[in-house]
């Protein structure tokens, strides 16, 4: 998959996903319309992480191999206008799910099972980031 001058990807070929038990499978037809890294509070606590890494898609493009929707149980925060999450229901693994409007799909970009060929174009409430947060190659590799 290759980028182009704006960041889209050439939706050469498809990007495939699964949650950690393979009990929800899917791809992704067409090129992410972006990927983020949002540091916001609740995206903090439902990853369980400094962050989290989402490919936005047009739900268009969204093809369900198995799992969905029936294996996938999703959750809206009934205090904010436009936050949910979806877990798979085997395994708990955030998966794919629609915003509120159906306009967007959020794939959790940890569930591909390949390089999407992008990288992040940007970060999102920083302003909330944790401030245990650092720069990677401030921190020590093992491999």
């Amino acid at each position: 998959m290759s980028s182009s001058a704006d960041g889209s990807v050439d939706a050469g070929r498809p990007l495939t996903g699964s949650c950690l038990c393979g009990a929800v499978v899917y791809r992704l037809d067409g090129a992410p319309l972006d990927f983020v890294l949002c540091h916001c509070g609740r995206c903090r606590k439902t990853t369980g992480s400094a962050f989290a890494a989402n490919l936005i898609a047009h739900p268009k493009d969204m093809v369900w191999i198995s799992g969905g929707p029936d294996g996938i149980m999703r959750w809206d925060l009934p205090t904010a206008s436009s936050f949910a999450t979806a877990i798979c229901r085997a395994c708990g693994t955030p998966v794919p799910h629609a915003t509120r409007n159906g306009h967007l799909m959020i794939v959790p970009a940890g569930t591909l099972d390949d390089d999407p060929g992008i990288r992040p174009r940007r970060q999102i409430f920083t302003a909330s980031q944790a401030g245990w947060c650092v720069d990677l190659e401030d921190v020590p590799v093992e491999t």
